[in-house]
């Protein structure tokens, strides 16, 4: 799992003052089903979701045209299906990997209007953990100045047909007034908007979207004990109760069918509840207090559309409430070494961040800092570990995790622990 904050962040602070695409993304997206934030994709969006760049497509595309910087094609967006192949569906060797939408739309009589991306099947390239990639064959381009691009997007919202452990970029874009988890059950109704795309449209578009064909009928599963241990499990990790009869007759059928453990803990991990329990266990531990209703449901959002962990400590580290309860800048720092680190400062140390802190908005850096470091990686390590497994890591597998939670993803490693085999043997004991 190959992490890179320190470029996303620079990339999406670049992107954010030229285009407003899924502003929900800006500062923390490239991350992913998901979720890790990877050196080729899979964060809520690479950069931006569609950056809008002033070049057509962007630098290191197989096909680049000399276009008006205000041409379609520079314009960031994935083109629409019907526009290039001539229906508005996806086309084959694709299949709907994420949707978003815009409500009250012109274009579905006041209802919300939907945008399905259409990403690369089996593409020749590995994801990982991330979900998405950018394989060799496939031609990042636009077919004409007056098109948007296609191929050239490695990105997935994760909200259909998370079954599949890796897509290709974005090929093309279908367009409905109809639910995206009518027209494929392989999607869910957990929902994203962008209405920076209300006018996007095309003539093709006024062709009806064909019927979705009737799903198969599904094979019998036969439900086994063992899965329906890991749903009681995984439950009450990340809940902290017990499934209904349904919910977990639901899950263990998922599992007997095969599908893969962390894909199905990714619901969870992004579930209200547990984000909300993350969020007022900062709150406590930073602040000393717990989160206010108001906070819960802002911080619990922002984490669901991408933000990662550290980007929340650092704000509560970096805010006012939290400098105000020392006398000087020396004592904040102060208190960081030791909340954060369990030390206290050398001479250099203390002079060097006093002075950076002394800056008002300098402060949420600083804390962002710190709560990155080595020492606090470790312990959220631990932490997880002791929540998933019941036990510490090893020495290697400690150093292991805290080097990956460089970018401050720790949803996914939580995903990445719960889905494991030990903690799947593990729920035999709880629960069997």
């Amino acid at each position: 799992m190959s992490l890179v904050a320190a470029v996303t962040d620079r990339a999406a602070e670049f992107v954010e003052q030229r285009t407003s695409r899924r502003g929900f993304v800006g500062r923390s997206a490239m991350v992913g089903s998901a979720l890790m934030v990877g050196g080729s994709t899979f964060v809520l969006r690479p950069g931006t979701a569609y950056a809008a760049v002033c070049s057509c497509p962007p630098s290191g595309s197989a096909v680049r045209r000399s276009c008006d910087c205000n041409d379609l094609c520079c314009g960031g967006y994935t083109e629409f299906c019907c526009h290039i192949y001539g229906e508005n569906a996806c086309p084959p060797n694709t299949l709907l990997a994420g949707w978003w939408k815009v409500d009250n739309s012109t274009y579905c009589d006041g209802a919300a209007r939907y945008y399905l991306d259409c990403n690369r099947e089996s593409p020749a390239c590995s994801c990982g953990s991330s979900g998405v990639c950018r394989g060799a064959d496939t031609t990042c381009q636009c077919r004409t100045c007056d098109s948007r691009r296609d191929g050239c997007t490695a990105f997935r919202y994760g909200n259909c047909n998370n079954d599949v452990a890796c897509v290709g970029p974005i090929m093309c874009r279908v367009v409905t007034c109809s639910k995206p988890w009518e027209l494929d059950p392989g999607c869910s109704t957990v929902a994203r908007t962008d209405p920076a795309t209300a006018f996007h449209h095309r003539a093709c578009l006024e062709q009806p979207v064909p019927p979705a064909p009737p799903p198969p009928e599904p094979e019998p599963v036969v439900v086994t004990a063992e899965s329906r241990a890991w749903a009681k499990a995984v439950y009450a990790d990340y809940l902290g109760r017990q499934p209904s009869a349904d919910e977990e007759e639901a899950l263990a059928a998922e599992v007997s069918r095969g599908l893969d453990r962390v894909g199905l803990s990714v619901s969870f991990s992004r579930s209200d509840v547990y984000l909300s329990s993350v969020v007022d266990d900062l709150y406590r531990e930073i602040l000393g207090r717990p989160a206010g209703a108001s906070a819960v449901a802002y911080w619990t959002e922002r984490l669901q559309l991408g933000a990662t962990v550290t980007s929340v400590a650092a704000t509560l580290y970096g805010s006012n409430e939290y400098f105000n309860r020392f006398d000087s800048v020396e004592g904040f720092v102060t208190s960081l070494y030791a909340d954060i680190l369990n030390r206290v400062p050398n001479e250099n140390g203390l002079s060097y961040w006093s002075a950076v802190a002394s800056v008002p908005d300098q402060r949420p850096k600083v804390g962002a800092f710190f709560f990155d470091s080595i020492e606090s990686r470790r312990k959220r390590v631990l932490g997880l570990y002791e929540r998933f497994l019941n036990r510490r890591p090893g020495p290697s597998g400690l150093e292991h995790w805290a080097d990956v939670l460089t970018s401050g993803n720790d949803l996914a490693l939580a995903t990445f622990l719960s889905g494991s085999r030990e903690h799947f043997n593990r729920a035999q004991d709880r629960f069997g």
